[in-house]
């Protein structure tokens, strides 16, 4: 294994480029001997001669030409190296992987990280779309540094509670205004529409046992995405539970109707921040997801 000082390197490649000692002593502010002994020194460490000396002059020998070009690539990838480095620790190009659940990249995440990147522009994100249930093992491996999900992690990964909704019944716009048009009973719309169950991870199962018990009749389809079940929403396909902050904007432009529920227990939805070290980054991202106000 060779250890090879990139300052030698630089003496070598130096020596190379002017084939004369004294150029390159002056250049350093070093010595000619010690420029010499620098080099006899790679020499042994490379097991061969780099130089053949004629009179005041050096040529690069065959193992000195292939070295030259190896040295060169060597010192510029160390200097990268040092370069990344030192932006790392003055807060430049660091890089932060989430893992986000699919209903939580389609409502909070441009938002939010739109003034992630205004308050940390140094930081490049990474972001991996995975089901709740996946994202707290991917955070325990190391395969992402955070994750952003609907679920709560386990007991080898820390776990925070950055927000809580309410969950509500919404189908599409009738087409009356809101004074001029009949209302609309939730028991009855649930009992002669389809029902797209699925769409979250933690509340369906609740829900679910609620509607059995409670309604004559019902039909179920299960659509596990959220953005797919409202789509089918306001294509008119069925009816579905869903956290106010995906449905939010529709209701405002009137395509989706929130319909009031009285005859059962509505849950509510969570969002939690799973991650396993505290290290600046992640301590950083944490503290900024706490803090952003989700409307």
């Amino acid at each position: 294994m060779l250890l090879i000082d990139t300052r030698t390197l630089k003496t070598f490649i130096l020596a190379a480029e002017h084939e004369n000692y004294r150029i390159v002593s002056e250049k350093l502010f070093i010595t000619q001997p010690a420029v010499s002994s620098q080099i006899r020194q790679l020499e042994k460490e490379i097991g061969g001669k780099l130089f053949d000396k004629r009179g005041r002059h050096i040529k690069l020998t065959e193992l000195g030409r292939l070295f030259h070009k190896e040295a060169k690539e060597i010192v510029a990838q160390s200097e990268r190296s040092l370069s990344q480095i030192s932006k790392f620790q003055q807060g430049f190009n660091k890089t932060i992987r989430i893992a986000i659940s699919p209903l939580l990249a389609d409502t909070i995440l441009p938002s939010t990280l739109r003034e992630y990147k205004k308050q940390y522009p140094h930081v490049e994100l990474s972001i991996k779309v995975l089901e709740s249930k996946e994202i707290a093992a991917v955070v325990e491996d190391g395969s992402v540094d955070v994750g952003l999900s609907c679920l709560p992690g386990d007991p080898n990964v820390k776990c925070l509670k950055f927000h809580e909704e309410s969950v509500v019944l919404v189908c599409n716009h009738d087409g009356y205004d809101a004074e001029s048009g009949p209302i609309v009973d939730a028991k009855d719309l649930l009992e002669n529409n389809i029902i797209l169950t699925d769409n979250h991870p933690s509340y369906w199962n609740f829900l679910k046992e609620q509607l059995k018990a409670t309604l004559s009749s019902y039909q179920f389809m299960s659509v596990t995405h959220s953005y797919i079940a409202k789509r089918f929403i306001l294509e008119g396909i069925g009816v579905s539970f869903l956290p106010k902050s995906i449905i939010n904007r529709e209701i405002i432009e009137g395509r989706l109707i929130e319909i009031p529920v009285s005859f059962m227990e509505l849950p509510t939805a969570s969002m939690y921040i799973i991650y396993k070290y505290e290290h600046e980054i992640e301590t950083d991202f944490v503290k900024f997801i706490s803090n952003f106000h989700l409307s």
